[in-house]
């Protein structure tokens, strides 16, 4: 059987996605280490959030690289992964879109159509996913 070449545009998708866990990491490592100054007096800093966001931070950094790595080596877990998580982005933000009516977020509009490109996008080269076979 022969070996089906990544898409390009997966290779994109994929370096994104880790470019995007290592900035949710950093990030992440300095919420953890800057949340003692929310201690200081009047500081205006809430500690507490800083931690938090800090590991929820670190957390989903590590949640993308594993996608991210999953995507460059063609998984079919990362490929529903990501079609899972386009297709929730979608839906969220259509009805974030139909819930405020009094304001236009060119954002939402901007993001449906992303999400909308990507999800046919993955749909197209759902067949260069495999299953994992070790060896």
């Amino acid at each position: 059987m022969m070996e089906l070449e990544r898409p390009a545009g997966i290779t994109v998708l994929g370096v994104l996605i880790l470019i995007a866990s290592v900035v949710l990491g950093i990030a992440g490592i300095l919420g953890i280490f800057a949340s003692p100054l929310g201690l200081i007096p009047g500081s205006g800093l809430n500690g507490a959030a800083l931690f938090t966001g800090g590991v929820l931070f670190l957390v989903l950094g590590a949640v993308l690289g594993v996608a991210g790595s999953g995507l460059m080596r063609l998984r079919r877990w990362a490929w529903w992964l990501a079609a899972l998580t386009t297709l929730a982005v979608l839906v969220w933000t259509l009805s974030r879109i139909f819930q405020v009516i009094e304001v236009v977020h060119l954002e939402w509009y901007a993001t449906v159509v992303i999400a909308a490109v990507l999800l046919g996008y993955l749909a197209t080269v759902h067949a260069y996913f495999r299953r994992y076979v070790p060896g």
